[in-house]
């Protein structure tokens, strides 16, 4: 069985990802607060068609292999988003500076999984896998849960594919694109996107969250 313990490395907010996105530092920290993201004198971010939403890393046990996974948002709606602060409240505005009322009705996740990247991370999460490195990249599924107040709905994708290295050729790294169709979704609303293994045992999770 998985350990339970999950690391927030993954759960940032886009202001916190832009932030350490700029200055070429890897996100670590766990979700920073908006406001002091973007400082009390007016800072603001530009987002683009593609919004990083950091890592997470695992240590494979028994077999002790250190797996990197890094995700990041799509939707070609992002580009020209601004992210500031206005009068002490935070304000996402579209590329017309209008505020932004829904978010994009479908989103692409991009996820890599693997061990060619190393990240300097002094505590991946334990995780028991027996299989084979090939066979545990292969494994990976996706779901997504969205946030309104206290309610939350759960969406499986419309599409999942892998880009890169065939399946039938071995590979020490996989990337993965997933589709979600949102309906309605507003920007003050929480996503998260779950990653899950052939067993339903939970990898990571990554959040989404503009507001």
């Amino acid at each position: 069985m998985p350990y339970d313990r999950f690391k927030s490395s993954s759960r940032l907010t886009v202001g916190a990802i832009l932030l350490v996105s700029l200055i070429l530092v890897y996100p670590l920290a766990a979700q920073s607060n908006h406001a002091a993201t973007l400082g009390m004198d007016g800072g603001s971010w530009h987002l683009h068609s593609r919004v990083p939403l950091g890592f997470d890393a695992l240590l494979l046990l028994p077999s002790h292999l250190s797996v990197q996974i890094l995700a990041s948002a799509e939707a070609r709606e992002f580009e020209g988003w601004t992210l500031l602060q206005r009068e002490n409240k935070l304000a996402l505005l579209d590329a017309a500076d209008r505020p932004v009322q829904r978010l994009p009705k479908s989103i692409t996740f991009r996820v890599t999984v693997g061990t060619r990247d190393k990240f300097l991370d002094p505590n991946p999460m334990p995780f028991d896998c027996t299989k084979e490195l090939n066979d545990f990249l292969l494994d990976m599924h996706f779901q997504m849960q969205i946030f309104h107040g206290m309610q939350m709905r759960q969406l499986a994708p419309m599409k999942t594919w892998m880009i890169g290295v065939p399946a039938d050729e071995p590979s020490d790294e996989r990337v993965y694109r997933s589709t979600f169709d949102l309906e309605d979704v507003r920007p003050d609303d929480r996503i998260v996107l779950l990653i899950t293994d052939g067993n339903g045992n939970r990898l990571t999770k990554f959040h989404l969250e503009f507001l």
